[in-house]
């Protein structure tokens, strides 16, 4: 998720100066799904403007259509509502192709796109300086661009 309001970080200035973090006064979001290949550490994703299972089920008809000639597709995920809700297991019961297998939340030593989100957030959305939604989803998207394969350790190389 990010929004418009700079997610206030850690950040280092030269003695006696302050980074200028522009606030603008709309409140607006957006939020990102994705899914780790754990083969080939290619990054799939989707975004919306919510982030209700509509965003996972899109983000697993994007799966099913990238991946279309393996019989299986085993997804690790948090137990976020939106990877439970009775919308999204009346989707998986119409594809039978995917197995979910739950994981706690934001575990980052077990579910490897934490990290990606993580990286993400030090590299674009934390402490930004943009003024609009649409400047701040063109960093993002650049960065998601530029990140793959991942954990390459080149996410520096994302930063905009």
């Amino acid at each position: 998720m990010f929004t418009p309001h700079p997610n206030i970080g850690a950040d280092w200035q030269r003695r006696g100066q302050q980074k200028r973090v522009v606030t603008p006064g709309q409140n607006k979001k957006h939020y990102l799904a994705g899914a780790l290949h754990a083969g080939t550490a290619r990054v799939s994703y989707v975004d919306s403007r919510s982030k209700s299972s509509a965003l996972f089920i899109s983000l697993l008809k994007h799966l099913k259509a990238t991946y279309r000639r393996p019989k299986t597709i085993t997804l690790i995920v948090d137990n976020y509502i939106i990877h439970k809700s009775r919308e999204t297991q009346r989707w998986l019961k119409m594809n039978p192709k995917f197995t979910m297998i739950y994981q706690p939340v934001y575990s980052l030593w077990i579910n490897h796109i934490e990290r990606l989100w993580l990286a993400l957030h030090e590299t674009v959305t934390r402490n930004y300086q943009c003024r609009t939604m649409w400047h701040l989803l063109n960093k993002v998207r650049h960065f998601m661009k530029t990140i793959g394969p991942f954990p390459g350790g080149k996410h520096g190389l994302a930063k905009v």
